[in-house]
Parts: structure tokens; C-alpha cells; sequence
């Protein structure tokens, strides 16, 4: 079978030849683009499919999404400005005016709020304001174009962008900021995610009439700071959304790339087809013999492969060892795409990428 055909019979409830693996290799790519020796057979579309190709991945995220968010107000202002590794952020609009501030961290290919621009109870009227006046819209194209690129590499998925409470704290307030608007403005808070997820619905109706088999929410979820946070404010939005996105033929993934407890059961009890990005033991807080116990009996569990296991001080025993370690607890019951989780990082040994799914195959078959 295919790399596509692997996944896809897991998710239409059928047994593959061996365990599907996926990685997302686009934090590895984007990091030595910008570093400056990212081989150039690498560089361009056909090129991005063909690095999953040469280390035998799966692939399924990277590409084009198939819709797109526009506005036509003119009033508002969005400014960067950048000074040495400082990253100055800027909003402008009828609702008012605020900032926040980003550090450029080189060795990682990444960058890191110092401080989010919300953190008083007006900024909320403000973020209001820009989800509001979003409009998405399809654009099939693009993820057509990249489907037909990757052919039998993968399939990719119809990404649902972050919102709510996960967009609140990887974007606009951090954990600590939100801590406080929840006690200080709750209401605030509430109306602001209501608006959020409105959106968010308009891109699932969209979603609903696209291409693509599979649907992602991008929430970055983790179980120590979300879990109360997802049962109060995104649960109801989720059941309902993979409710409508169910009954238009499409299968659902959430993204959970932090620790596992208490946050898993409720995504199960979603509806939801996959958690994706599951991160276990020797990175996580559930290990490996445990993750089915947690997950119920019918979520598939899509990750396995802590992204920090790619780099030092980890070797090809320990992969060799995870991987043995989750298809013997795993492979039997099916319900189980082996992927990394969350990424592959820029100072991962690629050939243990390579690895990975070399020995799906010799220990499945």
C-alpha cells in the first residue's frame, strides 16, 4: 500500500499493511531556508514532496489551505517592525490601539512573544473588531494543486485555523494575561471567543464543501493549561462543528501537542476521528502502553515519535525502541498512525526520520 492508502484505511476503519508514518518536516524545512543551506533540491513545491520522498514519510501538512480570510476595512492598521532580533507588532482600528512584542531566536528558527498585545479588558473590544470584519472565502486551488503534487507521499488535511480559547493564548494573551481577563473581564473573554469561533464556523462551512477527506482544528491543545479552559468554551463549538463535518463526509483531527491527561477523554468525547501530534513518554506525561486506556476505544491516536527524539542526545536505539514500543501496543488493536509529534526540529538527524518508517514496515509485515 501507499503512504496514502495506509492513512486513509485507518481512518475509513480498515487495517493497513503497516502502520502509517507521518511527519511534518515543515519546521525542518522553514529553519534551514532561512539558515541558508537548505539543499536546493528541497526548495520549491515539487521539492517539499520530494523531502518526505527521500526520507519515506508521510506527508499531509505544509501546503495550501483551500480557503482564504479577507477584509475590505480600510480603517485598520497593522504595522511590524523589526529591530536587530525584536520584533515590534502594532494594531490600529475604530476599536482602538495596541501592541505587542516578538524575539527572533535564530538557532531554533523561531520566534517568541516577550510580550502579548493583550492585557487589559479594552484590547478584547479590539480583537473583536479584527475577527469580525474577516470574511473567508474558498480557494479549492491551491490545496488542489498540492494534492495532485503529492499523489501516493499523502493527503493533506483541511486545516480549521486556531480559535477561541486556543487562539487567545498562543496569540493574542498568553497564559498569564488570559488568567487575569478571565478573573477581571470574564464576560470580555467570553464574548471575544464567541466572536472567534463564529469565524471559525464560516471556515467549516467552507471546509465542509472542499476536497479533502480530512479536516484538522490547529488548537494546539494541552491537557495541563487547556483541559478546564476547551470543556468550558470549545466543547459544544467542536461536537457541533464535527457533527456538520461528519455528516458532509469528512474526517476530523484536533492538534494536541502537549501532555495528554485530562485533555484527550474530552476530544474524545467530542466526536472527534484522531487526536493528532500525541506526544508520550520519554517527552510526554502518558506512556506508551497507557495511551489506549486514556483514549477510549475509538479515537485514533495519530503521533507516537516525540519530535525531540529526531536530535541528540537520541540515537537509533531509542527510535528503534519507541517504535517497537508502540507497535506492539498498538498494531494489534489498529486505530494508530505513527507520527511525529509535534515536529521534526532543525537539528533532527534526518536519516532517523527514514528510520521510522523503515521499520514500520519490517515489523508490521
Amino acid at each position: 500500500m501507499t503512504f496514502r492508502e495506509r492513512l486513509l484505511a485507518v481512518f475509513n476503519g480498515e487495517r493497513p499493511d503497516a502502520m502509517p508514518w507521518y511527519g511534518d518536516l515543515s519546521y525542518w524545512r522553514y529553519a534551514h531556508q532561512a539558515m541558508g543551506d537548505l539543499p536546493p533540491e528541497y526548495a520549491d513545491d515539487e521539492g517539499y514532496v520530494r523531502l518526505h520522498r527521500h526520507y519515506h514519510c508521510g506527508m499531509y501538512l505544509g501546503g495550501a489551505g483551500p480557503y482564504g480570510i479577507r477584509s475590505d476595512d480600510t480603517h485598520i492598521e497593522v504595522t511590524q517592525r523589526q529591530d536587530g532580533q525584536r520584533i515590534h507588532l502594532g494594531w490600529k482600528t475604530p476599536a482602538g490601539e495596541m501592541d505587542g512584542e516578538q524575539v527572533h531566536l535564530p538557532h531554533t528558527g523561531s520566534t517568541a512573544w516577550v510580550r502579548y498585545p493583550v492585557s487589559r479588558p479594552e484590547h478584547l473590544a479590539i480583537v473583536r473588531y479584527l475577527y469580525e470584519v474577516q470574511e473567508p472565502y474558498p480557494t479549492y486551488e491551491g490545496w488542489e494543486h498540492w494534492d495532485r503534487l503529492t499523489g501516493d507521499q499523502g493527503i493533506h488535511v483541511m486545516p480549521v485555523p486556531r480559535g477561541g480559547v486556543s487562539s487567545l493564548l498562543a496569540e493574542w494573551c498568553g497564559v498569564t494575561n488570559l488568567t487575569y481577563l478571565l478573573a477581571d473581564a470574564k464576560a470580555e473573554v467570553e464574548r471575544t471567543i464567541d466572536v472567534m469561533l463564529q469565524r471559525n464556523a464560516k471556515v467549516i462551512e467552507i471546509l465542509c464543501g472542499g476536497p479533502g477527506p480530512l479536516v484538522e482544528f490547529c488548537d494546539n491543545l494541552t491537557g495541563e493549561v487547556v483541559t478546564n479552559l476547551f470543556r468550558d468554551y470549545q466543547f459544544d463549538f467542536y461536537t457541533e462543528q464535527i457533527g456538520k463535518l461528519h455528516a458532509a463526509g469528512k474526517k476530523t483531527l484536533s492538534h494536541v501537542d502537549g501532555t495528554l491527561k485530562g485533555i484527550v477523554p474530552l476530544m474524545a468525547a467530542t466526536g472527534l476521528d484522531a487526536a493528532e501530534s500525541v506526544t508520550p513518554e520519554p517527552c510526554g506525561d502518558v506512556a506508551v502502553e497507557d495511551l489506549r486506556e486514556l483514549a477510549g476505544p475509538d479515537l485514533i491516536l495519530f503521533g507516537g515519535m516525540p519530535g525531540a527524539m529526531f536530535a541528540p542526545p537520541f540515537t537509533a536505539d531509542d527510535i528503534r525502541r519507541q517504535v517497537e514500543s508502540i507497535i506492539e501496543h498498538h498494531w494489534e488493536y489498529g486505530r494508530f498512525v505513527l507520527g511525529a509529534a509535534d515536529q521534526v526540529p532543525p537539528n533532527a538527524d534526518m536519516s532517523l526520520v527514514r528510520l521510522v518508517g523503515e521499520l514500520c514496515e519490517e515489523l508490521c509485515g
